[in-house]
């Protein structure tokens, strides 16, 4: 196993660890203890509910259903990790290829794969997006691809990217990664339901993680000889849309351009520029 698959697991069993230990201490925290004496509230808020209710909820029971609340949501967040995807190809629209449109793409995969000496595994399912767009991302395990890219010359450097993600663990992180909490979802704290707090805390480094797994496949693409025309595609093509992150770099999951021209400039200087 690669040292980044270590580094993932032990970033998704802590986050998930924090999440559901830590979380819920809080949860019984907020509802069980008098942490409103600040306010002169001499009452938990689980009594203060109790009250209003005129006795027809007991403490116990306040607190239970709270953590069911809790972790039902959860529960809820993982379904929609692992069937998220399918709704999210539907809003795009993603058909399948036409004939001549596979063709094209297997062909292409042909002749990355020939210029690397070990084997190189191919996305297993691919989809289509009609319109203007120039761009090719994963949505669960099914890589969505542009019309205008598909045809664009500068295809096969950007498939060559995505070939990296294809032959390592980032499939399938990304798929358990889309099960956590989304960081704003901590909101629910003002209530006593810290949603997200693992997530949130170990951002930072889950951040740290996605960008050199960006680095990652880039680096792939220069194995496959598309070093070169990466780097015209970064900076023709995607460096104009390229923005500033809230937060700078510390809190930016994906890597500027700017980063990943530099880094495949580094590694093409080392390596060549032509790999085999």
């Amino acid at each position: 196993m690669k040292r980044t698959s270590y580094i993932f697991l032990v970033l998704i069993i802590g986050s998930w660890i924090i999440e559901l230990l830590i979380g819920a201490r809080i949860v019984y925290w907020y509802w069980g203890t008098n942490w409103q004496t600040w306010a002169g509230i001499p009452y938990s808020t689980a009594e203060i509910i109790a009250l209003l209710s005129g006795g027809r909820f007991n403490l116990a029971g306040i607190g239970l259903f709270c953590l069911w609340i809790y972790f039902g949501l959860h529960a809820v967040r993982v379904a929609y990790g692992l069937y998220g995807p399918i709704l999210q190809r539907w809003k795009l629209g993603a058909r399948s290829p036409s004939q001549r449109e596979r063709e094209h793409f297997e062909a292409i995969c042909a002749s990355l794969t020939r210029q690397h000496t070990g084997q190189v595994s191919r996305p297993y399912r691919w989809k289509v997006a009609d319109g203007l767009g120039m761009q090719a991302r994963w949505v669960g395990y099914v890589l969505v691809v542009d019309r205008e890219l598909l045809n664009h010359r500068f295809f096969a450097a950007v498939l060559a990217h995505h070939l990296g993600h294809t032959n390592s663990e980032d499939r399938l992180a990304h798929r358990l990664y889309a099960m956590l909490p989304p960081t704003r979802a901590l909101a629910g704290i003002i209530v006593g339901l810290p949603f997200a707090i693992g997530h949130v805390l170990l951002f930072p480094f889950w951040a740290w993680y996605w960008r050199e797994r960006v680095f990652a496949a880039d680096l792939f693409a220069v194995r496959l000889g598309q070093g070169p025309a990466l780097l015209k595609a970064l900076d023709e093509l995607y460096i104009k849309l390229d923005q500033s992150t809230k937060g700078g770099r510390l809190l930016k999951p994906v890597p500027y351009i700017e980063e990943r021209i530099n880094r495949i400039k580094g590694a093409l200087a080392q390596v060549g520029p032509q790999v085999i």
